[in-house]
């Protein structure tokens, strides 16, 4: 094919030229750049088969061109097409999807600007109100409003002109989730932690997206493909719960979120040291727990009591021991100072997840690690005739989960073990009605019991036996403070250089965090899983004396505290009981 065949065409192109354009100077434009680039095309060797066709193609596409071009010029609309005076009598289908497109994504635009533009742009341009009811509607300056119209102009251009469009962060199409945790101490009910629920994906992806860095409302937007006016309001909520923090237009999430391949890292660490010093270690922590085992509480307790008391020291002895090596090595953080608006104390951390992902610490369905929150202490304080009565326990899949205690709370679930333990069952309606609904449960995780009832042996009846291990003021310095106390001192210090090697790698928050994460956060990972991992190990390799096999038997790591009797007197003045402590100390 010749260079000569193209301009042979010529006139055909300008007559279709015309026909879209209905101008001759902007067809003649159509059909020189059509022609230029056809001949760059031969020039570079491409085979055209039907010239015709093809030359109606690339003036079909420079024409679309045009009409970008054109419509993205700095004229803002809402919701409606403006008429274009290249148009023909009757608009072409292919004209239509064009300007529905272009429209949508100037709604789109308008959408993602944060609402001080946002909101002055749509009265102005859209509702039609001049700039000084603009401005004093607001209470804000006349100029304050210029500026803000014209930065949202210049900011729909700019969008309007970048033609990829492509802003959609990876939470828009595959939202991850957000665990969050508070190290320090928070108020039953507390709101702010009802962003863990599943119902918030929006709040925790928000969170995800201000974290690496601080951004604006409408990069937020942007990201997850959400109008600015539904971020707003949650942002403002986060924020209020001290989850993030304002730094002039922009936002960022104020506390530490560690990825997954950083906890595994952790983890694995965590795994290897617990299989390299099970043996050694436990060798030590069975002579602990046979102290425990030697005490008459122990000797009267029922076989699940005695279980989950052994579960429960041997956790604690690790954890406590563990923890007791962290202090020593890394500055422990204050966050008993950091009182939040919102009902909680200390420093939160997150983790960040795939939402099909796993627990990590659920050996029961065959997941390779181990995770161990803190200890869990609900106190009612002053009970009956008692100076205490609280609970202390861990959340971990070997035995109790805290989602167990549903729909009880944690403070009815302790008053009814309680019941229980004390033979007054003529209390539970009144602390918790619910009980009886969901006592099956509770049965099915080893918390309770049903036994045959001796004194009706004819009517098939059973009645509900606590399976949790209740201990006296007595009891519990005996065990506690006695034995527990003596075992962590000497484990620390007997594996003080295997713990240590736990403590390695710390997490390093974005710059803009490094000061506000204390440094004892940062090491949160370190040490996560040892503790179950160790208890596995032991379980595993026999080591571990435990009474039902860890893994297929659930053993609540728990144990009910009693404070001391109050006599009649001092139940009549308390203030009587809380000075004989006072002196006693």
């Amino acid at each position: 094919m010749k260079e000569q065949d193209l301009f042979n065409n010529a006139e055909y192109l300008l007559s279709l030229a015309l026909k879209k354009t209905n101008n001759f100077e902007q067809a003649e434009d159509l059909v020189s750049e059509t022609l230029i680039s056809a001949l760059v095309s031969l020039r570079d060797g491409k085979s055209i088969d039907n010239l015709k066709a093809y030359l109606s193609v690339i003036l079909n596409h420079k024409f679309n061109d045009f009409l970008r071009s054109k419509y993205s010029r700095p004229t803002i609309y809402y919701g409606v097409i403006p008429e274009y005076d290249f148009a023909s009598n009757e608009k072409s289908v292919e004209n239509q999807l064009i300007q529905k497109e272009e429209a949508e994504k100037v709604r789109q635009i308008i959408s993602q600007l944060s609402k001080n533009y946002r909101e002055v742009l749509v009265r102005h341009f859209i509702h039609g109100q001049n700039v000084g009811f603009i401005a004093d509607d607001l209470k804000i300056n006349v100029n304050t409003v210029k500026s803000r119209l014209n930065t949202a102009r210049i900011t729909v251009k700019k969008q309007m002109e970048n033609d990829s469009m492509e802003k959609y962060e990876k939470q828009s199409y595959e939202p991850e989730q957000l665990d969050i945790w508070m190290y320090g101490d928070m108020e039953e009910g507390c709101n702010a932690f009802y962003t863990n629920d599943w119902t918030r994906r929006i709040h925790q992806n928000i969170l995800i997206l201000a974290y690496k860095k601080p951004v604006t409302i409408s990069e937020i937007s942007e990201g997850l493909g959400i109008s600015a006016a539904y971020i707003e309001p949650i942002v403002e909520e986060l924020i209020s719960y001290d989850f993030m923090a304002r730094s002039g237009d922009k936002v960022y999430t104020s506390f530490i979120i560690f990825s997954e391949e950083e906890k595994n890292k952790a983890y694995d660490n965590d795994k290897a040291i617990a299989e390299k010093y099970a043996k050694p270690m436990w060798l030590e922590l069975e002579k602990y727990l046979e102290q425990i085992r030697r005490t008459e509480c122990y000797s009267k307790m029922s076989k699940r009591q005695q279980a989950s008391l052994i579960q429960f020291a041997a956790i604690f002895i690790i954890h406590e021991a563990m923890r007791q090596v962290k202090t020593d090595k890394i500055p422990k953080a204050d966050v008993m100072s950091k009182k939040h608006n919102s009902g909680w104390t200390g420093c939160a951390y997150g983790f960040n997840k795939p939402l099909d992902s796993k627990p990590d610490w659920d050996y029961v369905k065959g997941h390779s690690l181990c995770k161990l929150n803190g200890c869990n202490v609900i106190s009612t304080g002053l009970y009956k005739n008692l100076s205490d009565l609280k609970y202390m326990a861990y959340d971990v899949v070997a035995g109790f989960t805290f989602g167990q205690f549903w729909p009880l709370s944690g403070s009815q679930f302790l008053k009814t073990a309680y019941a229980l333990y004390a033979e007054e069952e003529a209390d539970i309606p009144l602390i918790a009605p619910k009980f009886f609904e969901t006592i099956e449960k509770y049965c099915e995780y080893n918390l309770l019991s049903k036994e045959p009832d001796s004194e009706n042996p004819d009517e098939n009846s059973s009645i509900v036996v606590l399976n949790i291990p209740v201990l006296t003021a007595e009891e519990s310095e005996e065990i506690f403070g006695n034995i527990i106390h003596n075992s962590i001192l000497d484990f620390s210090s007997k594996f003080k250089n295997e713990l240590c090697k736990l403590f390695v790698d710390p997490v390093k928050p974005p710059k803009h965090l490094s000061e506000l994460v204390p440094e004892e956060l940062k090491y949160q990972l370190c040490g996560d899983a040892f503790v179950m991992a160790l208890i596995y190990q032991g379980a595993w390799n026999g080591y571990y004396n435990c009474l039902y096999p860890i893994g297929k038997e659930w053993v609540p790591a728990m144990v009910i505290l009693l404070g001391n009797r109050l006599t009649d007197e001092e139940l009549k003045n308390p203030e009587m009981f809380v000075k004989k402590i006072v002196s006693k100390n």
